[in-house]
């Protein structure tokens, strides 16, 4: 490569080679001296412009302006991903995964990174562009050398910019200008947004050691010191081990010491996650050396393995980071409980080897909250291997005191040990569930060989909502012989009874076993063998009172061999149930049983089971299932009230019953009437079979009605409008169905002049909630219509209005001829201020479907509105046409008068096409209902109409060809010739005035 020669000095030497070249007459010294002058001369000519030009760019550089106008160029310092990572694709180092050096030694450095543009012993490609940075130093520090130091340069960012250039390339040039900062801590600024590799890391660690020794023993300025030629990685040791054996350092060398804490906690971290990322577990190297939370959930989740390997690093990351052995050995434990598919025995064995009990027992209160939150929960209910080891370990950790359940952890060790022998395939966390029957988890698993064994142990388990209670052996008893009874056993009972003697020879079996219970226990044994689902369908009456009488034989001599005795209860046995607590109570309940199975034979209850209807069949079957008690009999007895059934019918059921003097129709029908209530009241839970309590209601007061009818005054009217005028009179409640009830009670009952007026009464008081009303408001048609009249002139707004509605509902309808034919009639009244009070923009209602809506709304009712009101109205709705057209024409449409069908073609034969194209479907139906179409002919709607009728013939039920006659009749030939065209579906280039005429004859 040829050197650069400044254009000063080429200039020089150019004018000396020409001097030379010319010819000389003098002498060969003379000529040299004069060369030599004259070129000593130029020389110093050049040397005296360049010091000139020199002083006035030093001069030039004194300027603070000038420093501020240059650095402007560096600032900021490059920002996250700005500095040598930001150069990808630039520089090949950019990771700085390798050292760069200067080419001059690479020789020096294992697998280094040289930067291609700083080789110059390469063959020559291009001139490196010299750093601005660098010339900005070398300029500052000539301007501050020419101020003796009076001036200092500003090279902080100088050198951090070109620190941070240099990283990638030549590491040590780049730790050189760190360690001419002014100040030390600065050199953070560079570290922190290099790359984070073990290079970078440990490089911002050996600078803090650097300048930690330094300080420590001040050799900067010896050159040959041995600090150069230490190892980096034997000073950072040496450093950091001298550093931690003290702690009183100056407080200048307290904050280069943290700092070389920081980054040898990095450096640790980096390799530590490089380890974890050799895993092969998927581990994010950088976020674990920065993310102190994910740092932790991943040495916790490494824990959750059986390769020992990969265990043994997590406790040493665990050690490293402070993670405590605990949360280590507890998240180890639950893995192996839940996802190692290791069985009980090794899980015991590994958990023992890893010795991991002797640290969570520790902590009992979190061992027990981990365990029973992540652990429990995962263990099958009979996996009772693994149940009693885990029962085992909450009880070795001396967790009992931090229990909730009534069962306490040794209780459950001593359990699970039994159980585990006799009673496999038990659910025992079913069975211990406190809100589970575990009479119900036992029965399945209960045999002759192991219910004694069971027997024993009941009393550790807990009735549900018992109070405290636990379960009896004799109550084991019960449930067993349930199951022999209905089921068989492999010893006592080879098959499950499928004949009536063999149901007896079943009872035989297990009557050999009463002596086991007590006589609660006894009853429910044999309540659940005679006036059970199964019993009713499987067994006769005959054989069912067998048992019943069989049964009391034998529980009358159990109670004189126990009086023999000096005891009271079958076996010697003490136990509480909700009947038969007692033998005479026992044998009392037995007497019931075979009473109400004698009943079954009764006229009544054999034309409920024999009837067709499934519903009284269902009523036959809940009553042989009652056995007369109270409770049962009242529920079936409100049922077939609510059902609707007569009232003679509930009469005969509560006569059959055995022993319910107290109960009585009245007292059924109103239990049925205060659930009718509480479901028109909110409450979703009263009548769960029934969506519609008003149905409910009604055919109750049907019931009700046909039995007064009958002359039978069980039940009055008097009675249902006392159980029903508290919740009318509920203003707090919806008006509707208030309104609804009342008129029930109306429609059904002839009520007397002082009801009437009461109804009236709570009628109009449910519709006006906010306004006081007595009964003199509303006692006669005058006063009423007043009260209208003076609401209807306040109302102002839509709501208002719809309250009206609902009070003309409430009340009789107007019956004076003046008023009710008139325009004085209360709805015509109501539809014309409604059109006048409700305009407006803000009014988004459309007035005229609504009033529609109205007028439809009374036709099935005692107010349906007479010919003339309807004609007043439609007059009305004709005032605001074209808006509200179509609803004019609808009412009069629907009137079926003839003066109104008049009007509404004369409307029709007067509508623009424009008007026409608006009518939507359903007034083009009502219009085709009155006939209307031959009339219609002429206007701009008939093809509309004919169009509708062709379209929706099959819905509308319209007859084609009748109406094509009719249009003939009338001299509407071509119409109805094109009508009956278009009806047989010919095509419309067929339509001519000849082919319309022609099909007439033939068609019609």
């Amino acid at each position: 490569m040829e050197p650069v020669i400044p254009e000063a000095e080429q200039e020089v030497e150019n004018t000396g080679l020409l001097r030379t070249c010319t010819p000389s007459k003098g002498s060969a010294v003379g000529t040299a001296g004069d060369l030599l002058h004259r070129t000593t001369a130029k020389t110093m000519k050049v040397l005296s412009t360049t010091g000139l030009t020199t002083k006035a760019v030093l001069s030039a550089v004194s300027d603070h302006r000038w420093w501020k106008e240059s650095l402007s160029y560096l600032h900021p310092l490059p920002g996250p991903g700005t500095g040598a990572a930001s150069q990808e694709g630039v520089c090949g180092n950019s990771n700085l995964e390798l050292q760069g050096c200067s080419p001059f030694y690479q020789d020096l450095v294992e697998d280094p990174y040289v930067d291609p543009t700083q080789d110059v012993y390469s063959s020559y490609n291009e001139m490196p562009q010299e750093n601005f940075a660098e010339v900005l130093l070398r300029t500052g520090k000539l301007a501050e050398a020419k101020s003796e130091g009076k001036t200092l340069f500003p090279a902080t960012e100088v050198l951090l910019q070109l620190a941070n250039d240099a990283f990638p390339k030549d590491m040590m040039l780049a730790l050189s200008y760190l360690l001419a900062l002014p100040q030390v801590l600065d050199a953070n600024r560079c570290f922190e947004k290099q790359c984070h590799s073990a290079l970078s890391l440990q490089l911002a660690a050996y600078y803090y050691c650097l300048q930690i020794y330094s300080r420590l023993v001040p050799c900067f300025k010896d050159k040959n010191h041995t600090l150069y030629q230490a190892d980096p990685k034997e000073l950072i040791r040496l450093v950091t081990q001298h550093v931690a054996s003290y702690s009183d350092w100056p407080e200048e060398l307290q904050k280069l010491i943290s700092q070389l804490h920081v980054y040898n906690e990095r450096l640790t971290d980096f390799t530590q996650a490089q380890v974890l990322q050799g895993l092969g577990r998927g581990v994010d190297v950088q976020r674990f050396s920065s993310d102190s939370d994910y740092k932790k959930e991943t040495i916790l989740g490494l824990t959750e393995t059986l390769d020992d390997g990969v265990y043994r690093v997590a406790l040493t990351l665990a050690e490293r980071y402070r993670v405590p052995l605990w949360e280590v050995y507890m998240t180890h434990l639950e893995f192996l409980f839940t996802d190692s598919c290791l069985s009980t025995k090794d899980i015991e064995a590994r958990s023992n080897s890893l010795k991991l009990f002797e640290t969570l027992r520790s902590e009992p209160e979190a061992f027990y909250s981990h365990m029973t939150k992540y652990v429990l929960p995962t263990i099958e209910g009979t996996d009772l291997g693994r149940l009693l080891y885990y029962y085992t370990l909450i009880d070795a950790a001396g967790c009992e005191p931090y229990v909730t359940t009534i069962i306490k952890p040794d209780s459950h060790v001593k359990l699970l040990k039994k159980l585990r022998v006799v009673a496999s395939g038990l659910n025992y966390r079913k069975l211990t569930d406190e809100f589970s029957d575990p009479l119900a988890t036992l029965q399945p698993v209960l045999t002759n060989q192991n219910v004694l064994s069971i027997s024993k142990l009941a009393n550790r388990l807990p009735v549900p909502g018992g109070g405290g209670a636990t379960v009896s052996p004799s109550a084991v008893h019960s449930a067993w012989l349930q199951k022999l009874f209905w089921k068989g056993d492999p010893q006592l009972l080879k098959r499950p009874p499928q004949s009536d003697q063999e149901y007896l020879h079943a009872y035989d079996t297990c009557a050999k076993y009463l002596d086991r219970l007590v006589p609660a226990d006894a009853i429910h044994f044999l309540d659940s063998i005679t006036f059970s689902p199964d019993a009713a369908e499987h067994m006769s009456i005959q054989a069912r009172l067998e048992v019943i009488k069989r049964a009391t034989k034998a529980l009358r001599l159990l109670g004189e061999k126990s009086k023999k005795r000096g005891g009271e209860a079958c076996g010697g046995q003490e136990g509480t149930a909700p009947a038969g607590g007692t033998l005479d109570e026992a044998l009392a309940h037995l007497l019931q049983s075979q009473a109400h199975l004698d009943t079954l034979s009764h006229e009544f209850i054999l034309s409920l089971r024999d009837s067709m209807q499934e519903q009284q069949q269902r009523y036959s079957q809940l009553y042989d299932l009652s056995r007369s008690e109270r409770s049962k009999v009242c529920e079936i007895a409100v049922t077939m009230a609510t059902d609707g059934q007569p009232l003679s019918q509930i009469k005969e059921l509560l006569h059959v019953a055995v022993g319910l003097v107290d109960l009585s129709v009245k007292s059924v029908l109103q239990e049925a009437v205060k659930r009718v209530v509480a479901a028109l009241s909110g409450d979703s839970g009263a009548l769960t079979n029934y969506p519609q309590p008003l149905g409910v209601l009604e055919a109750m007061v049907t019931s009700v009605h046909n039995n007064v009818e009958s002359g039978d005054s069980a039940v009055t009217s008097d009675d249902l409008l006392a159980w029903l005028r508290p919740f009318c009179s509920d203003a707090s409640l919806p008006v509707r169905p208030r309104i609804d009830v009342l008129q029930i009670l109306e429609s059904n009952f002839n009520l007397q002049d002082s009801d009437v007026r009461l109804l009236l009464l709570y009628r109009t008081q449910a519709v006006l909630r906010d306004r006081e009303v007595q009964v003199e408001d509303v006692e006669d048609e005058d006063k009423r219509y007043s009260l209208f009249q003076e609401m209807l002139d306040a109302a102002q707004k839509w709501e208002d209005f719809q309250l009206l509605m609902l009070l003309l509902q409430a009340w009789p309808p107007m019956m004076k001829e003046e008023v009710a034919t008139s325009e004085r009639n209360p709805w015509v009244m109501l539809a014309s201020l409604l059109l006048t009070r409700c305009q407006g923009s803000e009014v988004t209602l459309d007035l005229g479907q609504q009033i529609v809506t109205m007028v439809r709304s009374l036709f099935n009712t005692k107010h349906k509105l007479p010919v003339q009101c309807i004609r007043h109205t439609a007059q009305l709705l004709l005032q605001h046409q074209p808006s509200l057209l179509q609803p004019a024409l609808k009412l009069m449409c629907e009137s079926g008068d003839e003066q109104l069908l008049q009007l509404t073609l004369g409307q029709i034969n007067d509508m623009s096409a424009e008007t026409a194209s608006s009518c939507d479907a359903e007034l083009l139906s009502l219009l085709l209902d009155a006939g209307l179409l031959v009339g219609s002919v002429s206007s701009t709607l008939y093809p509309l109409l004919s169009a509708h009728m062709l379209s929706h013939q099959q819905e509308g039920g319209w007859d084609v060809e009748r109406a094509a006659a009719e249009l003939m009749a009338a001299g509407h030939r071509p119409e109805a010739g094109s009508l009956l065209l278009a009806h047989r579906g010919t095509h419309q280039a067929q339509f001519t005035f000849n082919s319309a005429l022609a099909v007439l004859k033939r068609w019609l």
